[in-house]
């Protein structure tokens, strides 16, 4: 009986990760620079940018904030997460639960910033499955929250995407974080949908609360 209740649990905190891995979205805060460097890996700049890197900055108030760092060279740039065209390193999501894209950046200058995609429905990358941004601040970060439906992006599951960091060359970005889950450096906007909130370690933790 004993061997039965154990496996029953085993099998339902299985199930529990499971849902939990394929339901994340895409998220990088590069919060601390051993972390952002961990990060880093997952992100390459296939066109017309500078190498990336992270390095430590100060914003306007004087805080520090790790970031990440890349110059546009031309008028086409852009940076995959994941590794490229092809290879990702996070599930497909659900457009209309996350549509919005959240990122945290400083520039040198206004710029119009791009997200392309590709969907389950159309796995082309094409302009009509792009989304422009203004990035407009040019003295400290801006926290910006982009709206994804050109396209279709919120009525379908998102496979991929990607970041074009302005559209002419010569704009210097620091990148803070790019979150599908709310502004990380707001407690409260962690995940806007109250979702994932549930681990199996709190599970765990829980559980061995009520035995003790």
């Amino acid at each position: 009986m004993r061997y039965v209740l154990m496996l029953s649990i085993m099998v339902f905190a299985t199930s529990i990760g499971s849902s939990l891995l394929i339901a994340e979205t895409p998220e990088w805060t590069f919060d601390d620079l051993k972390e952002a460097k961990d990060e880093l890996k997952e992100w390459v700049d296939l066109n017309q940018l500078s190498p990336l890197e992270v390095d430590e900055v100060k914003d306007g108030s004087g805080k520090t904030r790790s970031v990440l760092k890349t110059e546009s060279l031309g008028g086409d740039p852009y940076m995959f997460p994941g590794g490229g065209w092809n290879v990702r390193n996070y599930e497909p999501f659900d457009g209309e639960e996350f549509d919005t894209l959240y990122i945290g950046v400083r520039v040198n200058a206004p710029n119009t910033w791009q997200v392309y995609y590709i969907t389950k429905t159309d796995m082309n990358w094409a302009e009509l499955q792009r989304q422009n941004f203004e990035v407009a601040t040019v003295d400290d970060f801006e926290d910006i929250e982009v709206k994804l439906e050109r396209g279709g992006w919120n009525e379908r599951t998102v496979v991929g995407f990607r970041i074009d960091p302005g559209t002419a060359g010569g704009i210097e970005a620091e990148i803070d974080y790019i979150s599908f889950n709310g502004n990380p450096n707001e407690a409260e906007a962690v995940d806007p949908k109250a979702k994932l909130t549930t681990t199996w370690g709190t599970l765990k933790n829980n559980h061995q609360k009520e035995r003790d």
